[in-house]
């Protein structure tokens, strides 16, 4: 009888450690299961160019692939990286606006109705006009679902894709200087 006392004080210090281990990881660590992966399928229409943007269209391109809204408020953190990325000979930039509008200002309409692209699209060109043009090719994800296939959680995420169109990098949230530096960069560097 009396060794079953202690049976409630060791669960209680077996759940405090386990908390204690999880409180010490990073949240951004989460693994993406597409590294090493090829990128997901994916057809989405230009927002400056005519023409839709395919997974194809990696084939050949070293490119950079943020997510990012103009809600997001790490996205506005991270864009002075971004622009300063884009620079980056030999390097091509995406902007994936994802889930740009609520689903209250799309009021039961089609996320793919003329309305809707119009109203998402102005509003991502007025903020890159008065932010800068750090992507080379905007696409706008509406609904989420190509950023769903992504494993996008939270905005901002940014992905490298090599010429072979395979992930090779993926950082949530905020890009900085510190991880350009010391993780992206010198990838970079590796595959071109």
């Amino acid at each position: 009888m009396t060794r079953w006392v202690f049976l409630p004080l060791v669960l209680f210090l077996a759940m405090v450690g386990f908390l204690a281990a999880g409180l010490t990881r990073n949240p951004q660590d989460i693994p993406s299961p597409l590294l090493g992966r090829a990128a997901p399928t994916f057809q989405l229409p230009r927002l400056n160019a005519a023409g839709q943007f395919q997974t194809a269209d990696f084939q050949g391109e070293l490119t950079l692939v943020n997510f990012w809204a103009t809600w997001c408020a790490g996205c506005k953190e991270e864009h002075p990286i971004l622009m300063a990325l884009s620079r980056q000979q030999g390097l091509q930039m995406v902007g994936m606006n994802y889930k740009e509008l609520q689903a209250s200002e799309l009021s039961g309409q089609d996320p793919h109705s003329a309305q809707v692209m119009q109203k998402a699209t102005a509003r991502n060109q007025a903020w890159l006009q008065k932010q800068g043009q750090a992507f080379a090719v905007n696409l706008l994800d509406i609904d989420g679902r190509v950023g769903m296939d992504w494993g996008v959680y939270g905005l901002p995420e940014t992905y490298l894709v090599d010429r072979q169109g395979v992930i090779r990098f993926k950082h949530a949230g905020a890009l900085t200087p510190e991880v350009v530096q010391q993780e992206l960069l010198p990838l970079l560097q590796r595959l071109q």
